[in-house]
């Protein structure tokens, strides 16, 4: 079995503390005195930039601090990296959450990197999305996949979240996410998820680029470009989920929880009321799987300041209990515009804007 007692996490080359077992399935972690000096909380509610052990409180989180746990594989990726810790010899129960993040590949979520680094599968196939989708059809049906098929899918999707197949491609020289439809979702899923995005640009939100690329056998592949890279640099991001330390998998957010961190960490009643027309657009849309990792914060290391980032993973989805995983003043489901106001109340959002923004985004989704 492979065995790591402790890593280092890094930032654009810049040690920023190490993580190491602590027993009872924990992982404390430390500041570097460097990033002490010159650096900055990388998550304010839970680790204040102080010279400290800190330890999470329970196991919730894999026994990791929310913002680590963020940088781990998650759905379609947990399946792909179990499958290929197999097709290698091993016993992904038996491969600890410091094995998990000294996996993670070059294209993990946010900034975050670490050290020892675990090898990576080479990335030399060229990008066929037609064949790939069918090579994660195979995996997900637990067909045999050949074991450079195997490495191919792990090296472009290993690092990916959600629940369906998704790899990483350089498309005119950048980063991007192109989702893979299944046969499970559909040949139009991708049309489809496209379609919602303009929605959300009619509806004035903040969206990365995106593009319906062509198919031989779909409608067409969903693709976004990565917000997390600019120009090549990795740029710190956190979750939701992974600032407050709740697990996506066991919903218990409420939007209250998402406006008052975005107002608490922005600072900014601009990005406040961008919170809330996410909210209500998720509501109109029938977009149920709201989850609190589908929210993210980007730390812009020029002005050192917080930033919402961009919407992602907008489309039509429901959940198998019926009900918005992220709830409105504590409603799941059966959500009306009398609660989304409110919401707005709660946050003084002003009367006029709130009532704009209920209009568009419901115009939107029409």
């Amino acid at each position: 079995m492979i065995s790591i007692d402790g890593i280092e996490a890094f930032i654009c080359g810049r040690k920023v503390g190490t993580l190491a077992s602590a027993g009872r399935g924990i992982i404390s972690f430390e500041y570097s005195d460097d990033w002490l000096d010159s650096g900055y909380s990388i998550s304010p509610f839970s680790l204040p930039l102080h010279k400290k052990l800190y330890m999470p409180q329970d196991r919730e989180m894999e026994g990791l601090f929310g913002v680590f746990q963020d940088t781990l594989s998650d759905g379609w990726g947990r399946l792909l990296t179990d499958r290929y810790l197999r097709s290698k010899g091993h016993d992904p129960s038996r491969i600890s959450p410091l094995i998990r993040l000294a996996m993670a590949s070059k294209t993990s979520l946010g900034a975050l990197e670490y050290r020892p680094k675990m090898t990576e599968a080479s990335n030399s196939t060229p990008d066929d999305f037609d064949l790939l989708t069918q090579i994660a059809d195979r995996i997900l049906d637990e067909s045999n996949v050949s074991e450079s098929e195997m490495d191919c899918m792990y090296a472009k999707g290993g690092s990916s979240g959600g629940a369906r197949p998704k790899i990483d491609a350089i498309i005119d020289g950048e980063l991007w996410i192109v989702k893979l439809p299944t046969s499970m979702d559909g040949i139009d899923a991708g049309s489809k998820e496209f379609e919602c995005s303009r929605r959300a640009l009619d509806a004035g939100i903040d969206m990365a680029e995106s593009r319906l690329l062509p198919s031989r056998s779909t409608k067409g592949f969903f693709a976004s470009r990565r917000f997390d890279r600019i120009g090549g640099k990795r740029i710190h991001m956190v979750t939701l989920s992974g600032l407050l330390e709740s697990s996506h998998r066991f919903p218990s957010l409420d939007y209250e929880h998402f406006l008052k961190t975005t107002m608490i960490l922005t600072k900014d009643a601009k990005a406040v009321a961008e919170a809330f027309r996410r909210a209500c657009f998720n509501v109109f849309l029938g977009n149920q799987d709201d989850h609190g990792r589908n929210f993210a914060f980007l730390f812009d290391d020029s002005d050192r300041r917080w930033r919402l980032s961009p919407a992602y993973d907008i489309t039509v989805s429901r959940t198998y209990f019926g009900e918005h995983s992220t709830t409105v003043m504590g409603k799941g489901r059966d959500i009306g515009k009398d609660d989304l106001r409110k919401l707005a109340d709660m946050f003084s959002l002003d009367e006029i804007v709130r009532e704009e923004i209920i209009r568009d985004t419901e115009s939107a989704c029409r």
